[in-house]
């Protein structure tokens, strides 16, 4: 007791400090838990096989609702890359003739047309997916656009397809900068004609902090140019 009474000062002091440290490790917990639920979160993949004939599925992972503004997707070739933006190419799938059965997960709950199209662009909601056609139509409405003649989804001349880029730009609950999200996938070519998708990362790539989003707004602006 002699000892803890000389002492008392010290022992106050390093009992502060400690306690200082341990709210200092609980608060970086709390933070770290609440940055984790407020991270936007959307997943691209692939669904239904691992060919053309798969589903290209985007699904809205995040806490909150997300407004998806563009699709863009980037074909990677021997002679240069070849961009489009799909964000109404859901509405060509649904109206020819494609499976509906996840309209309740949509984007968009939009209103529809007289002719029952439904637009790609709208607000999704948090554990929601939807598809935006299958790779093959997505490969094929990207080439017609840019007048690349296919033949059993190949290049009739020399050109070789080397990588799928799909971008998805999308507004995050009330912030005011969009968000993006990225997958990369291999298209390999056999010879049987066959072509497989395989995700050339694990996980989809994140655009979420400042200097991720000016990529974003660059991705925009080099659609609108």
């Amino acid at each position: 007791m002699e000892w803890l009474s000389a002492h008392s000062q010290s022992i106050s002091a390093i009992t502060s400090i400690l306690t200082l440290f341990v709210w200092f490790f609980y608060a970086q917990i709390l933070y770290r838990n609440f940055a984790r639920t407020r991270r936007p979160r959307i997943i691209i993949n692939r669904g239904h096989g691992n060919d053309l004939s798969a589903l290209c599925l985007i699904s809205n992972m995040s806490s909150e609702p997300i407004f998806l503004e563009h699709i863009i997707v980037t074909l990677h070739t021997s002679k240069g890359s070849l961009t489009n933006d799909m964000i109404d190419f859901e509405a060509d799938h649904r109206q020819n003739g494609s499976d509906s059965e996840d309209s309740d997960s949509s984007p968009a709950k939009s209103e529809e047309g007289e002719e029952g199209m439904r637009s790609s662009q709208g607000p999704m909601l948090p554990g929601s997916f939807s598809h935006v056609g299958t790779f093959e139509t997505i490969l094929r409405r990207l080439c017609s656009v840019h007048e690349v003649a296919l033949d059993h989804d190949r290049p009739t001349d020399d050109t070789v397809f080397h990588f799928l880029d799909i971008r998805v730009v999308a507004i995050y609950g009330s912030e005011d900068h969009p968000i993006g999200a990225e997958r990369r996938f291999r298209l390999h070519m056999s010879d049987d004609e066959a072509c497989t998708l395989v995700p050339v990362s694990l996980d989809t790539k994140r655009y979420a902090n400042r200097f991720q989003r000016w990529r974003v707004r660059q991705w925009i602006r080099h659609l609108d140019g």
